[in-house]
């Protein structure tokens, strides 16, 4: 809603000029529609539900040590093929920190493994 700068008379349009004083409208006082942001995200986000299945393989692999890589394994298929629907999702689907994580746990526990099935022959071949 504009008004006159001189009288103060409301105008409902796009007038060039006021119908009651007859100044001269500048077309630059009128206020541009304004413009919808696509860089908002409007759909609904969710976490990736093999993130979280990583994460979960990755936890449980550290409590029951004792079974070394039966956990640790599905935890890393899950991290990998998570991050592969987070980036495929197109920011509908989230939970990248989530498969890291597993990733992280299921990695580390193989490692860890190695180097204690490593050690355990030299103790015994020594």
């Amino acid at each position: 809603m504009r008004q006159c700068p001189i009288c103060g008379h409301v105008l409902t349009g796009n007038e060039r000029f006021c119908p009651t004083c007859g100044q001269a409208l500048a077309v630059a006082d009128q206020t541009p529609a304004p413009v919808l942001d696509t860089a908002i995200n409007l759909m609904p986000t969710y976490n990736s539900r093999l993130a979280i299945a990583s994460l979960i393989f990755g936890i449980t692999t550290w409590i029951l040590f004792f079974i070394p890589l039966l956990l640790a394994v599905p935890a890393i298929v899950c991290g990998h093929l998570g991050q592969g629907a987070i980036k495929r999702s197109n920011g509908t689907v989230v939970g990248n920190g989530l498969a890291v994580l597993g990733l992280g746990l299921g990695y580390a526990h193989i490692a860890l493994t190695l180097v204690a099935i490593c050690v355990t022959i030299a103790i015994v071949a020594g």
